[in-house]
């Protein structure tokens, strides 16, 4: 397994051995063409297959990206590129006629910070518990959400914007074609993420260009609020950064601004940003578009019509982001995830709901609470590691935690085997109930039933009415 013959070209990898068993990693394997010059805000395009065996041995560069200033200084000094398309594959198959579950992590960072090469994402719990792990990374903000008029009238699709998440229907096109020879399956492929990466798999919920591409898909700590802008709108906000930037009267002003850096393109909009204000989170280079073709109405209008691609699904909060102070407070996550279990239903597939609740016991002592993002630590298996404890300290103070790091104990350790399992039950079977663990029930509204995640688990009722009056 550590040379795979793709669609493309061959590629090698290598493994470790962990609690005795072997994990075959690939990293930076390109699954689109560099998205760079002339195909800047453009659709992806096909790689140019290679001669010879390229190395997948090294991470690919994080998108383009302004530094993310909610991480402590040390973890914002990170290289960035437009040369982004590549995903990571950590699989547990000894052969490729296996047929492994898939699961395809999209990371989360609004849309406009983060990286799929993240140490937390590609740890080695998941696939220890038989599930082939993809993790991708896409075009991030002014690079991947941009709208003009200009580009509206190149594009044969008469649409502009939304370039991140036609990256990753890319993404997901290769996970199809190539999958198979990684001993995942793939017409058994799960998408699951958290935050902006809820969002991304909202909108693979919703858009008819995802159809098919997937066959479950999980929702953490994001996506209940997707909303979008009309494209007349947002191509607004592309003639202001035109002018600003000075292509606005060139006599090709997308070539001109083609040739732009990237930096000082992020420089600019981030100057806009200020000037904007809290307008800026619908109307700026991050905004999901109404387009007519990527997604042709708003996520929850799509769903409430009933024209999504209805797949199982989990949703699950962190129930410090409902009561606060989560580092986020978004007590209206929970009605948004009641319209997406509701909508599973009426497409004849089960949803599941949870509020994940486990605390690191000195953080819980000092006041702090389930804070948004803590619960991958958990369901990725990687709670003794310190470095992303360490990575998010920031958020996890913000809430109430006083210590910069946690105290591990086997009460999280349990929790987080508890989710691996979970998890991967639900991804190979479409059910998350595990015997001798757990037995989650499905969601409905006469119900209200929920999984509360704490060491033990429980099955409660009265999700809907989780901080109602937050």
């Amino acid at each position: 397994m550590d040379t795979i013959s793709l669609d493309i070209g061959l590629i090698y990898g290598t493994k470790v051995t962990q609690k005795g068993q072997e994990i075959h990693i690939f990293r930076g394997i390109p699954y689109a063409a560099p998205p760079i010059g002339d195909l800047r805000w453009k659709p992806p395009q096909p790689v140019t297959p290679w001669e010879g065996t390229r190395e997948c041995l090294r991470y690919s560069i994080q998108a383009a990206q302004y530094p993310d200033m909610n991480l402590p200084e040390e973890y914002q000094k990170v290289p960035s590129s437009e040369d982004c398309l590549y995903l990571n594959v950590n699989t547990p198959a000894k052969k490729d006629t296996e047929r492994l579950p898939v699961m395809v992590w999209l990371h989360g960072g609004g849309l406009r910070y983060g990286s799929g090469n993240q140490t937390l994402q590609n740890s080695l719990g998941l696939p220890q518990h038989g599930v082939v792990l993809v993790t991708v990374n896409s075009r991030l903000g002014e690079m991947g959400l941009f709208t003009h008029p200009l580009l509206t009238k190149e594009s044969p699709n008469n649409s502009s914007g939304n370039y991140m998440f036609l990256d990753i229907i890319a993404a997901l096109k290769w996970v199809n074609r190539n999958i198979a020879a990684f001993g995942g399956n793939p017409d058994n492929v799960t998408i699951f993420g958290e935050s902006g990466g809820g969002d991304k798999v909202v909108c693979m919920l919703t858009s008819p260009l995802a159809k098919g591409l997937f066959h479950r898909a999980i929702c953490e700590s994001g996506g209940s609020r997707s909303q979008t802008t009309p494209l007349k709108d947002m191509e607004e906000y592309g003639n202001r950064l035109f002018a600003r930037l000075g292509v606005d009267k060139e006599s090709d002003p997308l070539a001109a601004a083609r040739a732009i850096q990237f930096e000082k393109i992020i420089e600019v909009s981030q100057a806009m940003n200020v000037e904007m204000g809290e307008k800026y989170v619908f109307m700026g280079p991050w905004g999901i578009v109404s387009d007519g073709w990527f997604l042709p109405d708003s996520p929850y209008n799509i769903i409430e019509k009933n024209e999504h691609n209805a797949v199982p699904i989990i949703t699950c909060a962190n129930l410090g982001e409902l009561t606060g102070p989560g580092y986020v407070h978004v007590p209206e996550m929970v009605p948004g995830y009641v319209k997406l279990l509701n909508a599973a239903n009426r497409g004849g597939v089960k949803g599941y709901a949870a509020i994940f609740d486990q605390v690191p016991g000195n953080f819980r002592e000092e006041g702090g609470v389930s804070a948004h993002a803590m619960e991958m630590h958990y369901v990725f298996g990687n709670v003794d590691e310190p470095m992303p404890w360490e990575r998010l300290r920031y958020m996890y103070q913000a809430a109430g935690a006083k210590s910069p790091m946690p105290v591990i104990t086997d009460t999280d350790r349990n929790v987080a085997e508890a989710m691996m399992q979970i998890w991967t039950t639900f991804a190979r079977t479409g059910n998350p109930s595990v015997k001798g663990l757990i037995d989650w029930p499905a969601y409905d509204e006469g119900s209200d039933k929920y999984l509360y995640i704490v060491d033990p688990l429980e099955v409660r009722a009265g999700f809907s009415r989780i901080a109602q009056n937050q």
